[in-house]
């Protein structure tokens, strides 16, 4: 008799629940998801600022471009640049070389400092540009889409000129940092 009574009340309750208005119900809703995935920018440093050998009071000038004897720039290569995607890259430049406490300034401050190639791998640049080292922050820049191909490098040379003061003979060194990244 007990189960009688329970099917009979589990039966009203469904029914008084069916029976309710379509407006107290909450409808079902669906919404796509997505992302995108790009492939990562990879990079590396692939020459080091090199002023040669120089006496005290002597002057180097390094241009910047590749290696081509005793002195080079600063020079970085970053690979996997997609065409259309905003990037940013930025420079960390000592204001120094150092020994201990013993220091030879770097003088960045030059329009003709900085070099930038945008080129397919193992192809000529096909865009290009000049900078200040000194004075150029972070800058964003995006590879048009009318350019052709997909797949860029983007090459940067970093160019400085020193005085040596009188200071000990030895290597001074220093680190010159570039970074790289997608905005999104």
């Amino acid at each position: 008799m007990r189960l009688l009574i329970l099917s009979v009340a589990f039966a009203s309750l469904v029914a008084v629940l069916a029976g309710r208005p379509a407006a107290a119900q909450s409808p079902a809703m669906a919404m796509n998801a997505q992302a995108t995935v790009t492939s990562p920018i990879t990079g590396a440093g692939i020459q080091n600022l090199s002023f040669g050998t120089l006496a005290p009071g002597a002057t180097g000038d390094v241009l910047p471009g590749p290696s081509t004897g005793p002195t080079s720039s600063a020079g970085w290569r970053f690979s996997g640049v997609r065409k259309g995607r905003t990037f940013v890259w930025a420079m960390v430049l000592p204001p120094a070389l150092l020994r201990g406490i013993y220091v030879v300034p770097i003088n960045w401050n030059n329009a003709g400092y900085g070099t930038f190639c945008i080129a397919q791998p193992a192809s000529p640049c096909v865009l290009s540009g000049t900078f200040n080292p000194a004075t150029v922050g972070a800058v964003t820049y995006t590879i048009p889409n009318s350019t052709s191909g997909n797949n860029f490098d983007f090459t940067i040379y970093a160019g400085a000129r020193t005085t040596i003061p009188s200071v000990p003979a030895g290597i001074y060194t220093a680190q010159v940092t570039v970074s790289m990244a997608y905005v999104f």
